[in-house]
């Protein structure tokens, strides 16, 4: 259970469904840089894919 203040329980239905389409937003921006189809766990190796993907992505801005 989550605790706002000053919300009211007409309110909650609204969050939550403000909170799906936020989720959905995020899943798509993830799946646009490719951060779904990379798994690491070694730091070094994340650090690495971001380089790589946030340069790819801000070359176009240039």
């Amino acid at each position: 259970m989550t605790y706002i203040p000053g919300v009211k329980y007409k309110e909650i239905g609204n969050l939550f469904g403000i909170r799906t389409w936020v989720e959905y937003g995020l899943k798509q921006s993830k799946n646009e840089l490719g951060w779904a189809d990379f798994r690491v766990t070694n730091y070094s190796q994340i650090q690495k894919w971001w380089e790589i993907v946030m340069s790819a992505y801000l070359i176009p801005l240039l």
